[in-house]
């Protein structure tokens, strides 16, 4: 798997965290009898994500020896820039926080497990530590539920990995997601699954 397949990968769970958080809500987390009941049906999730990625020295170096154009195209690839993405999902039934992480443990071909879940009237947080064969990322997420209708949050991740040529790259990823509720009717998106617009 290149860099930029994996940093894509880590993306998506970084945003597939943000749509399964989004149904563990709805089921009211734990049931308790604080939680505010979202509702079932169609939602909109926005991720606005900022990756930096630090290469090898060797590879600084043979990025730097390049003509400015060349340096500049590279540089674009290696993220920094904020991306947005757009997604909907479709929040079919009420099901714990616990059931929803452990869908997300395994996705994409990456290993992930899920520790100090905190649990509030209004909101969530938790860790995260995923593997792959190239690399390991750990992050904290923090959601807050404005009403049964809007739901917002952060993820701080963190990962190193190799590259295929051997030498160590950091990444960092900054996030912020909002969803907001559509409606009853799911249409065409399928329960739990994001589709992209």
């Amino acid at each position: 798997m290149n860099l930029g397949k994996l940093c894509t990968s880590w993306n998506r769970v970084v945003q597939g965290g943000a749509v399964l958080t989004l149904a563990a809500i709805a089921g009211g987390w734990g049931q308790g009898a604080g939680s505010i009941p979202i509702k079932l049906g169609l939602w909109e999730t926005t991720v606005n994500s900022t990756n930096v990625m630090s290469l090898p020295p060797e590879t600084e170096a043979r990025i730097a020896a390049m003509p400015p154009e060349q340096q500049a195209m590279i540089r674009a690839r290696m993220g920094g820039a904020p991306a947005t993405s757009t997604h909907k999902s479709c929040v079919a039934t009420k099901q714990s926080m616990d059931d929803f992480l452990d869908q997300a443990k395994e996705r994409t071909g990456i290993k992930c497990t899920f520790s100090n879940r905190q649990e509030t009237a209004n909101g969530a947080s938790f860790d995260t530590s995923c593997s792959t064969e190239r690399g390991t990322m750990k992050g904290h997420s923090d959601f807050h539920m404005a009403d049964d209708e809007h739901v917002s949050g952060t993820t701080h991740v963190e990962g190193t990995m190799t590259s295929q040529r051997g030498g160590t790259v950091t990444m960092k990823i900054e996030s912020t997601m909002t969803s907001k509720y559509l409606g009853a009717d799911c249409g065409d998106v399928k329960p739990a699954m994001p589709a992209a617009q």
